[in-house]
């Protein structure tokens, strides 16, 4: 099972590669993206849903999380001003770029998809027991701060967005970085606290680590740009 979810996702990354490379508006390439990540991953996980449901759960909360990751960003660009959406050919939801909405998908199965392989031996699927093992909330917010980190670092060459008037390594702001690394590891507990519950609840769990993840920004700019 673990092997299949692989191939899928390196299947997934060689036609994003192709799709990038597309003569189309730089919104609708990302855009063609989340889609083909919802449709490859989320169909992959549905059909398995009954042999590896664990699999599943991962999918809809990181895709419920990325529905309201909107709100940072139109924090960050709308009152601070310290995150820009240049025109992509793609509609906006208020000043973010419309696909960032499933974009946070991607990265947050990856992380929740790291822990699983690190928590769990490839014969059993299912989450092994209930109680919170810290040392996997470290490991996810390693892997979040490496892949945000990396997506600010590299992304802006694609027309993507891009941070301004904060203090920057190269094009990585670094303000982000506790908020980013602190990102991975409040999903990682919302999704064992709430995986089990229902849909309801998991909303609410997602709402809350995007507004964690909002304060955390917040404050974090506070010290880094007006403090420091």
């Amino acid at each position: 099972m673990i092997r299949s979810i692989l191939i899928v996702l390196i299947l997934f990354s060689a036609i994003s590669a192709g799709i990038m490379l597309c003569p189309m508006p730089v919104g609708w390439r990302f855009l063609a993206c989340v889609l083909l990540f919802a449709f490859l991953v989320g169909f992959h996980s549905f059909r398995n849903r009954h042999r590896w449901p664990e699999l599943w759960s991962m999918w809809y909360f990181s895709t419920m999380v990325s529905l309201f990751q909107v709100l940072p960003d139109w924090f960050l660009s709308r009152v601070l001003g310290v995150l820009v959406f240049p025109a992509d050919g793609l509609f906006k939801i208020g000043s973010v770029s419309a696909y960032m909405a499933g974009l946070w998908a991607i990265p947050f199965f990856l992380v929740l998809l790291s822990v699983r392989l690190y928590e769990s031996s490839t014969s059993h699927l299912e989450w092994p027991g209930k109680s919170i093992a810290w040392s996997s909330a470290g490991l996810a917010s390693l892997v979040a701060l490496v892949i945000f980190g990396g997506s600010e670092a590299t992304l802006w060459i694609l027309g993507s967005w891009y941070a301004q008037s904060v203090s920057m390594i190269g094009h990585v702001a670094l303000y982000v970085l506790i908020p980013e690394f602190l990102l991975g590891g409040y999903l990682y507990l919302a999704y064992v606290w709430s995986r089990k519950k229902s849909v309801p609840i998991q909303i609410l769990y997602a709402v809350h680590v995007s507004l964690l993840y909002t304060g955390a920004l917040a404050l974090s700019y506070l010290f880094f740009e007006k403090v420091a």
